[in-house]
C-alpha cells in the first residue's frame, strides 16, 4: 500500500512536468535499495529523447522532487544491531544488516516492545 501510494505521488509530478515540455510518461520504475528509493523515469518524445533531454529532465524532476519533500520520511522497522559515531544499524525482516548513515536520520521514533 505505502509503495503505490508513493508511486501515486511520483506520477502525479513527473508525468504533468514531462507532459508541459512535450514529453510523454512510458514507464515508471520504483525500487527500495538499502533504505532509499530508486526511480527510473523513461520518457519519450517524437523524434525520439536526447541524453541533453534526459539530463535536463532529471535535474528537474529532482528539484520537483525536493519541493515537494516527496522522499524524506523513509520508514524502518527493526532491531537495533549497532550505533556507531557515524551510522546506525538495524537489522530488519527477514534479518539483514541496513547501514544508514546519522546525516540522514533528520528525526526518529523509537517504539519498544517487551516480551
Amino acid at each position: 500500500m505505502y509503495r503505490e501510494t508513493i508511486r501515486q505521488s511520483i506520477v502525479e509530478i513527473v508525468e504533468p512536468l514531462l507532459q508541459r515540455q512535450g514529453f510523454e510518461l512510458v514507464e515508471l520504475q520504483l525500487q527500495q535499495q538499502k533504505g532509499q528509493w530508486l526511480i527510473r523515469v523513461f520518457a519519450d518524445i517524437a523524434g525520439g529523447i536526447s541524453l541533453e533531454d534526459c539530463r535536463r529532465l532529471s535535474l528537474e524532476i529532482g528539484q520537483a522532487f525536493d519541493a515537494e519533500d516527496l522522499l524524506s520520511t523513509t520508514q524502518h522497522r527493526g532491531r537495533v544491531a549497532a550505533v556507531t559515531e557515524s551510522y546506525l544499524v538495524l537489522h530488519v525482516p527477514p534479518d539483514t544488516p541496513l547501514t544508514i548513515p546519522l546525516p540522514q536520520i533528520d528525526h526518529g521514533v523509537v517504539e519498544l516492545e517487551f516480551t
